[in-house]
């Protein structure tokens, strides 16, 4: 049997597909170009050709700028971080590290200087006289008889007013001094005082005006932590009588004025003594004051350590705003006391030694008390308490110790330091 393929009816019908398929659909080959067409084509190419270049870069140009962009940014992180570190090292240098090479001689300059006149050295303006043009109408009341003319010669109130404390001319014995413009007396008193032996030298003093009452800094000058020997700072500053202060050049904080020049305006948690240029001494508890009224006021002296001595009556204080070491140690002794304006007194106790336990602060105020004084404040003791006139050492230190500022009595005006 042959396969169904070739069996001679699929041939015949095959035969007669192939035959119509011929006449309805010519058959498959080459086609010639059309030239027509294909310069159509290459126009149309070579024009894509010329607009893709100025199209195409534009995927790479969105790219680069946003990756150089993003680099920017990177970039500006970077550097803020570095010129952060940058200031952080440079503050630390100049904060910190500095500060502690160059502490000890560094000057602190003043914020200001007081501009308050001091009262007490002018001498007070006389009413004109009346003439008889202008001299009132008489009347029927009997009169009343006119005061005596006041002489001006010159001097100060508290000249007139202490007459008998100064001098026309330079007085000075071993223990005293006088002038027309200073009197000061030291008496020594070596005993037994509350049962214990003590030596103490109460310096009695009297000026014309507040030019005569100064302080001055180690070296001539407000430096941190200056230091220079008591003796040599007196001879320096031209003192006839000097005593330590309060050690203030080892503090940056608080108020601080000194001859009328403001170095410090800050609260702090010290009692506060302040000697006014109209002669006055006020003593402070923290938190009672404000600095700014202190030297509006008309401070020519502040002094930090403390503490103050007496109460607003006059009377010795028997607690103290203080450590227990400070109130409690029977310590040499410096301390400032004020009468009335022009009259003030200098007070050193020995201690530690032999001839001279020392005080412990109530024993201290206790003294202050007996002298008369209504305000006393409490200065730097212990190897620090010392006190010179004529240049020399008067009292017997503990151990010796170089001073940061002392108080001072002066015929010199103007003082520097």
């Amino acid at each position: 049997m042959e396969g169904r393929h070739s069996s001679p009816k699929h041939s015949a019908a095959s035969a007669r597909r192939a035959a119509g398929s011929s006449a309805e659909f010519p058959a498959r080959g080459p086609v010639p170009a059309d030239p027509d067409r294909m310069r159509m084509r290459r126009e149309a190419q070579a024009r894509m050709r010329e607009e893709r270049p100025a199209e195409a870069p534009e995927k790479p140009e969105k790219e680069s700028r946003r990756k150089s962009g993003g680099g920017s940014v990177l970039r500006m992180i970077l550097l803020d971080i570095l010129m952060t570190g940058l200031i952080l090292v440079v503050f630390a240098f100049f904060h910190h590290v500095l500060p502690r090479i160059t502490a000890k001689n560094a000057v602190v300059p003043p914020i200001s200087t007081v501009s308050v006149p001091a009262p007490a050295s002018a001498a007070p303006e006389l009413p004109p006289e009346i003439s008889p043009e202008t001299s009132p109408e008489p009347t029927d009341a009997p009169a009343e008889p006119s005061p005596e003319p006041v002489v001006e010669d010159g001097r100060t109130e508290w000249q007139r007013k202490f007459a008998d404390k100064f001098t026309e001319e330079v007085v000075i014995t071993d223990h005293s001094y006088s002038s027309p413009n200073v009197s000061v007396s030291i008496e020594t008193f070596s005993g037994e005082y509350n049962g214990f032996q003590q030596t103490y030298y109460v310096a009695d003093i009297y000026v014309a005006s507040m030019e005569n009452f100064r302080t001055y800094f180690a070296n001539g000058q407000y430096t941190y932590y200056g230091e220079q020997d008591g003796v040599t700072m007196a001879k320096n500053a031209g003192a006839i009588l000097s005593m330590n202060g309060d050690w203030c050049n080892n503090q940056k904080f608080g108020i601080l004025v000194r001859n009328g020049v403001v170095y410090h305006d800050d609260p702090m948690a010290f009692d506060l003594c302040v000697l006014n240029y109209d002669g006055t001494v006020e003593t402070y508890a923290p938190g009672t004051y404000d600095p700014a009224d202190i030297i509006a006021a008309g401070a020519c002296h502040t002094w930090k350590f403390g503490p103050m001595l007496l109460d607003s009556r006059g009377k010795a204080m028997t607690s103290f705003n203080t450590t227990a070491v400070i109130e409690n140690e029977a310590a040499p002794r410096s301390g400032f006391g004020y009468y009335e304006p022009g009259h003030y007194c200098f007070v050193v106790a020995d201690g530690r030694q032999s001839h001279a336990r020392g005080m412990v602060l109530k024993e201290f105020a206790q003294l202050f008390e007996e002298l008369g004084c209504v305000r006393a404040y409490n200065m730097d003791g212990g190897a620090s308490s010392v006190l010179t006139f004529e240049g020399k050492l008067y009292n017997k230190p503990s151990s010796y110790r170089k001073l940061g500022e002392i108080l001072l009595i002066t015929e010199t005006a103007g003082t520097e330091g």
